[in-house]
């Protein structure tokens, strides 16, 4: 039957258990609905959105996330990086070609046109392109904007009318090799206010085509004069308009596109209906459809540069190489499609520069949208959420010093440039690149650029390296896949519960120094644990888990748990040694606190009892009178119960003068029979370094006697509800309060039982002092003497103990004039009062020898040996 305190403290522990269980339950839901929340990148950018308390939630948990977000990054890139270094050049997908200020120094020092100064000329820029196209690239994505005219032309027109020389040049060799190069265009969010359009007051038909593809191309034309173009529907037509300032000039601009009569009439408020923009006519280039994605759902554009008029046209390739950034600053991935908004409900798709070059590498413009990916035709598909946003899959964890970021194989533009004056003058190539099939970024990394990014592999990542990845990823269709929200809510949920419960398991450990190490250690050991489990599946499956926040709710539910467990055994606690406090020792109360089984049923152990009493106390308190007796009796019971308690012993009970204590319960140790020895020597020097103060102090002379004895004893809780204590009973028990008083007859201080001295030899010193056969016992029992600890034993004592042990043997073995004259020399040189009692014996058996069965065994009644 369990007492009725820790039937109390038990439904204690249940409570504690149930509001740890809900609180944890609290906790993880909470957080894990903020992992869970996915705020849109269309609300990220919203102009004037007001943040609302969730996205501040968000944000504040996103942030570590992402800090544990790029050390994986950098873990799967180095994996990668030393994958791809075993791999042939065969797999290669993407090149960069770079201009730097090795090549700038070159061009610089040569006699090549349009090369002495930086910015280069554009035909210079076309021309390199078009000699990458020759050695074999299939497309070149120039990481270059061109949003203005270049500035090696004036803005008048040429003689005649023409095109301006540089960029019609350049737009001249990219349609030499049409489709083969993507120009670069930017965008942003907030919307810029238009100039004001130039008011022309005719407008004149310069042409009528069937189709819209024709109708655009001369409507580009026109624009690229610096005049306004008109596309106006006439029958089964569309006929083509351009600004003029009157009837003459509208002749005249006529007849240099190619119209024998040029049709003139004067503007009308209509005509504005019908007029196109470069803006217009470059959407209608770049745009793509997108098949199973809403548009809506894309984030929302409202200012695009676009290349310059000049170099719009079929020949080349549009997209976006804007970098999106973090809210810390961060690029993370790339927004591959973007929803331009020119007014409301009107949205026209937009691709990224690395997704119009894969489009081209495909054979395809036509997009599908499922499960998460972005399909490309049916060549290839990679992660994509419903934004528009992919995340890059970095192969390297560091940028490196050139635009291949360590990771894809880098040209200097001058070696491309060499070959192609080489062609231009007839000469065969200098070097072959190994292009066959490739795409490649044509980047500035020289001291002129200023497109670096942070990213997660560094502060300073070109922005041509960033192209190049992203395109990679796309080529084969790999990328990071974020965990589905429900996911990260059930780890986070998963987590909160882990770590409440390590709080609960380990809780009893967090009450000593090294406990409350190990205690804390375990919960970073399971958050370590988490980290490693994401790592893996980040760098082997591309799959980003949540971090931040699970961990967060294992460490809010773990601290949450461990106060309230505090607070909880601190009410225990107190309630225990206010139960129990009456009669139980506070050795034990505490014990109870910490581990409840304690009181739950007694069990049989192998324990250590110890007895000590002053000898010739009934005499003293006789002679003293009551106050100073009771005053030297609680000075003398103190001393003793510290050495018991310093050793670990547990103080059984006080019978006057006397003291019973036990080792190894009710916590276990092995070395229970070392802990009582120790504590014996101490009360014995103890007592002789108090003996001359109690002598003058009391008057009188103190004796002190201990016997210890080990054995199987029965440990627990015994008593009624009235009244209960701690103790032990058995054999062992009554033993060792008979050993206590055999030191009266042999006169020693401190005698152990056999079993006590073969625990304890190794560290004690021990004579055997009897063979004692009790009354009613089926065996002797040897009687040993604790003289003290190894290394302590004083040259005479070892001498002592060497005569006595030569005695002792011719003793036993029947040779008793030997023996009693060894046992006399030792009583009189050592004054051994042991020696004293074996020399009577030896005259005895000299005048009546023992039987011949006589095995050296003293049978003697229990109370007298």
């Amino acid at each position: 039957m369990q007492n009725p305190p820790v039937q109390s403290a038990g439904r204690r522990f249940l409570k504690r258990l149930g509001f740890a269980l809900l609180q944890t339950a609290i906790f993880g839901t909470l957080i894990g609905g903020i992992v869970s929340v996915r705020m849109p990148r269309t609300q990220l950018e919203t102009e004037g959105a007001p943040q609302t308390v969730l996205a501040h939630l968000v944000a504040l948990i996103e942030r570590p996330e992402r800090i544990t977000y790029d050390v994986r990054v950098r873990a799967l890139g180095d994996s990668l990086q030393r994958q791809r270094q075993k791999e042939p050049r065969s797999q290669e997908q993407v090149v960069v070609v770079t201009v730097d200020d090795d090549t700038l120094g070159n061009a610089r020092q040569g006699n090549h046109q349009g090369l002495a100064s930086y910015p280069w000329a554009r035909e210079a820029i076309g021309g390199l392109t078009r000699r990458l196209v020759a050695e074999g690239s299939s497309v070149v994505v120039l990481d270059m904007l061109f949003p203005e005219l270049s500035p090696r032309v004036c803005s008048t027109q040429e003689p005649g009318g023409g095109e301006a020389s540089d960029d019609g040049a350049f737009h001249r060799l990219l349609s030499e090799t049409p489709g083969q190069s993507a120009l670069a265009f930017s965008w942003s969010v907030p919307r810029a206010i238009p100039p004001a359009p130039q008011i022309w007051p005719y407008r004149v038909r310069v042409g009528a085509h069937a189709g819209q593809a024709e109708a655009h191309a001369q409507a580009l034309k026109v624009l690229s004069t610096q005049r306004a173009a008109f596309l106006i529907p006439a029958e089964d037509q569309v006929e083509v308009w351009a600004g003029v300032e009157d009837e003459r000039e509208g002749q005249i601009f006529s007849t240099r596109f190619g119209a024998s009569q040029g049709v003139v009439r004067e503007r009308r408020a209509s005509d504005d209906t019908s007029r196109v923009t470069a803006l217009d006519l470059f959407v209608s280039l770049a745009r793509v459809e997108v098949e199973g994605l809403e548009p809506s759902r894309l984030l929302q554009v409202r200012t695009l540069q676009h290349p310059v008029v000049q170099l719009l046209g079929s020949q080349s390739l549009y997209g976006a190489a804007t970098g999106f950034p973090d809210s810390d600053g961060v690029v993370r991935g790339m927004l591959h499609l973007i929803s331009y908004t020119p007014r409301e409900g009107e949205h026209h798709v937009l691709p990224s520069l690395p997704l119009a070059a894969a489009m081209k590498q495909a054979g395809t413009r036509k997009l599908r949208y499922a499960d998460g990916r972005l399909h490309v035709g049916d060549a290839y598909s990679f992660p994509m959420d419903e934004s528009g946003y992919s995340l890059t899959r970095w192969e390297t964890a560091e940028p490196g010093r050139t635009a291949g970021a360590s990771v894809f194989r880098t040209i200097r533009a001058w070696n491309v440039l060499l070959n192609h004056f080489d062609a231009n003058e007839g000469r065969p190539p200098r070097a072959d690149h190994d292009l066959d099939g490739r795409a490649v970024i044509l980047t500035n990394t020289s001291t002129y650029a200023t497109d670096y990014k942070p990213t997660p592999i560094g502060k300073a990542t070109p922005g041509g390296a960033v192209l190049a990845q992203s395109l990679e990823n796309i080529l084969l269709s790999q990328g990071i896949t974020r965990a589905p929200s429900r996911m990260d809510l059930g780890l986070t949920m998963a987590m909160a519960f882990l770590g409440a419960a390590v709080a609960l398991t380990f809780s009893r450990s967090f009450r000593s120094g090294l406990g409350a190490v190990l205690y804390f250690s375990s919960m970073a050991l399971l958050g370590v644990g988490y980290f490693l489990v994401a790592r893996y599946l980040f760098v082997e499956e591309q799959l980003w888990i949540a971090v931040a926040g699970p961990l967060f709710a294992m460490v809010f539910t773990f601290l949450f748990t461990t106060i309230y467990s505090v607070r909880t055994e601190q009410e225990i606690r107190d309630f225990v040694n206010h139960a129990l406090g009456r009669y139980v020792s506070p050795e034990v109360a505490r014990l109870v606190t910490r581990d409840l089984t304690l009181l739950v049923r007694p069990e049989r152990r192998p324990l250590t009892v110890f007895f000590s009493d002053i000898a010739g106390f009934t005499r003293l308190s006789e002679q003293m009178e009551p106050e100073r007796l009771v005053q030297f009796l609680n000075e003398y019971l103190t001393e003793v119960t510290l050495a018991v308690r310093s050793s670990g012993g547990q103080v059984d009970k006080y019978i006057g003068d006397t003291v019973m204590a036990f080792w190894g319960a009710p916590v276990r140790s092995d070395r229970h029979a070392h802990l009582a020895c120790e504590a014996a020597l101490k009360m014995r020097a103890l007592l002789q370094e108090r003996q001359p103060v109690w002598e003058k102090k009391y008057g009188h002379r103190i004796q002190f006697r201990s016997g210890i004895n080990s054995g199987d004893v029965v440990v627990g809780d015994m008593g009624t509800e009235l009244k209960s204590n701690y103790t032990v009973f058995g054999d062992a028990v009554g033993v060792a309060s008979w050993l206590e008083g055999c030191n009266k007859f042999y006169g020693t201080v401190v005698l152990a039982g056999e079993r006590t001295a073969q625990l304890a030899s190794d560290a004690y010193v021990f004579r055997e002092v009897d063979r004692v056969l009790l009354r009613n016992k089926p065996a002797p029992i040897r009687l040993h003497e604790l003289l003290g600890r190894h290394g302590e034993i004083s040259p005479r004592m070892q001498e002592q103990l060497a005569l006595y042990e030569q005695a002792l043997t011719a003793y036993h073995q029947r040779r008793f004039d030997e023996a009693l004259a060894l046992f006399e020399r030792c009583s009189s040189e050592y004054q051994d009062t042991v020696s004293a009692v074996y020399a009577g014996r030896c005259r005895r058996f000299l005048v009546t020898a023992p039987a011949d069965d006589w095995d050296g065994v003293y049978e003697v009644g229990r109370s007298e040996p």
